[in-house]
Order: C-alpha cells, then structure tokens, then sequence
C-alpha cells in the first residue's frame, strides 16, 4: 500500500520543524543563561519555560497578526504602535507570572522576577526584531522564487511558442523547392544536380542548425543566397535579384530562419516566373549598435502575406516571432505604393 504527502502537508511538517528548533536553541540559550554558568537545575528548566510564555505570546502575535495585517499592507505608523503595545503587554504579562502565576503552577518552589521591566523589554525587543527578520526575509525569498518560476513559465510558454512558429515557416519552402526539381526532372534540366546540392546544404542547415536558440548571421545568410540561387533555377533571365551584405557579419549571431519569410514573399508575390520583367533587392547591413535588413520587389497583390501554411499565417508568423525575441527592442515597417512592395527590419544587436 502506497503513502502520499501532499504539498501542504510536508509544507506544513517543514515549517513545524523550523519552529520547534528555533525555540529548542532559544530555550537551551536562555536555560544556559540563566543557570549562571552552573549546570542546569530543574529550577533553571522551569524558570526558562516560564520566561518563554511572554516571548512565544509576543512573537506570534506579531507574525500572524501585526507583519501580516499592517507592516506587510505598509501601515507602518499603526504596525509601531501596536509593537509598542504588544512590548508593553509582553513585559507586563512576564513579570505577572514570575509574581502570582509561577507560584500556584510549582508550589514547591519559590519564583520572582529576576529582571526589569527594562531588562524584559529588551528580551522581548531582541526576539520580535529576530522574528520580524525571519519572516521578512522568508517573505522575500519566496518572492524571489516566484518570480523566477514565473519567469521560467514565461520563458517555457514562449520557447514553445517560437518553436510552433518556426515549424510553421521550416516545411514550407522545403515543399516549394521539391516541387520545382520535380518540374526539372520531368524537363530533363541540366541543373538538377546542382539544384539537389544548393537544396542538400539548405536541409543541413535546417536539421542541423535551426535546432539552435540563435546560429551565425553568416549562415543564415549563407542560407538565403541558396534559396537565392534555387529560385533563380526557375525564374530563368526574368528575375533581376539582388542581394548586398555592408558591415562584417562576424561573430554576430541571429535567431534561425528570421529573414527567409520576407525573402520567400518577394518570390512568392513578386517574382512569379511568368516571362515579364521583375526584381528583388535584399540589403543587410551590420552596424555596430544594430542590423538593419531590407528587401524591396515588385508590388504584390493587394491583400498578399507572407508564405505560410494554408489559411495565411505568414506575416503574423514573423510579427509574433519578432515580439517574442526582440520585445521593444526591433522596428518592422512595411511599405507598398503601388509600384514597389517594401520590407524594412531592424534590430538592435544588444537583444541577446
């Protein structure tokens, strides 16, 4: 048969536990201190007991009623006076049990008050101060941890969320491009095995690469000039594209696939293969406080979209992915005239 403790349970246990040895130290403390550097006495035991009732009386009050109610809801000026009333109480109820209480628990022994008023108070300044601390900063701890659970959830949630976009852009130019070496296969093109090249060092990118938070602004790049060359194979001498790269990519890295929609849109809306004149021109530029991306084509349609899956995901796709990497920090602008389809991207290089 099988035993389970529920959360609140062990949590409740934990904290019992922490309680008990917080005030078996602070008994064995106090019995030490008052045995007067002798060993300790029945007496001493007794006496210590009955020190600790003002103590436990003032210190949970404290933490269940006056931390939670008012110095938690920042009602500092009534948390201090109801701290002050509560030092008054505890001293009070101290020396009432050493004068009229201790004597009728243990007659046979005889109890008065060792201490102040004073020198009570200051007992119970030491251990409401040490309590308040401790709750304090148990308090803050566990915020911190919330916050980082949240944190982890948010990061999680929108992991999730980028690698369910990025499925959604990865197949589709995959599908493209096979369907085109099937049209030359069927034509019997020359440039078949240099397409099936161009299109092997994509899919190794893909598989391999894509996997990564973030890969080398020179793959990707690497990674659009063959998509380039693969779409060239079937527009023939009617598309006129151009790509320009200004700056050195270097060790600057990129999140996969970020570009390629905008690039596939060109073709897909501008560049159709259909005999007339058409052209795309793709400009990057890597400064030194960001990376600015451009691609100009022919005008597309009106109400054309980035590609995507069927239904039309495509420029949402781009603006979530960019919203969840680069919040705040990227400006997207699309422009069209009627003549001209324009997309402008830029990033600052300090997201990561």
């Amino acid at each position: 048969m099988n035993k389970t403790t529920s959360p609140g349970t062990s949590f409740f246990q934990m904290r019992l536990v922490q309680h008990l040895a917080f005030w078996g130290l602070s008994f064995y403390i106090l019995a030490r201190h008052f045995a007067y550097e002798q060993e300790i006495q029945r007496v001493d035991l007794i006496y210590t007991l009955l020190f600790h009732l003002s103590l436990w009386l003032a210190v949970y009050a404290n933490l269940l009623v006056l931390i939670p109610r008012l110095l938690q809801r920042r009602r500092y000026g009534l948390y201090a006076i109801s701290i002050a009333a509560l030092l008054a109480a505890g001293t009070y109820l101290n020396i009432l049990t050493f004068d009229s209480l201790a004597d009728r628990l243990f007659p046979g022994y005889y109890f008065i008050s060792y201490f102040k008023a004073s020198e009570i108070a200051q007992y119970h300044i030491v251990y409401l101060a040490a309590a308040t601390l401790l709750k304090l900063s148990k308090g803050w701890f566990e915020a911190q941890q919330q916050q980082k659970r949240i944190a982890q959830l948010e990061k999680e949630k929108a992991e999730a969320e980028l690698r369910a976009l990025k499925a959604q852009v990865d197949p589709h130019f995959l599908f493209n491009t096979l369907n085109n070496l099937y049209s030359f296969a069927l034509d019997g093109s020359p440039q078949v095995p240099e397409a099936i090249l161009r299109l092997a060092d994509c899919m190794r990118y893909m598989l391999y690469d894509c996997n990564a938070r973030q890969v080398a602004l020179e793959k990707e790049l690497e990674y659009i000039r063959n998509y380039i060359e693969l779409q060239r194979l079937r527009l023939g001498e009617s598309a006129q594209v151009e790509m320009a790269v200004e700056g050195s990519a270097g060790e600057v890295e990129v999140p996969p696939l970020l570009f390629i929609p905008f690039v596939e849109n060109a073709f897909k809306h501008g560049l159709k293969g259909d005999g007339q004149a058409a052209f795309a021109r793709i400009r990057f530029r890597v400064g030194s406080e960001s990376i600015f991306f451009n691609i100009e084509n022919d005008t597309a349609p009106p109400g054309a979209r980035l590609p995507g899956t069927q239904g039309g995901i495509g420029l949402d796709n781009v603006k979530k992915r960019l919203n969840l990497l680069f919040p705040q920090r990227h400006e997207l602008v699309v422009y069209e005239d009627g003549k001209v389809f324009s997309v402008t991207l830029k990033i600052n290089k300090k997201w990561y």
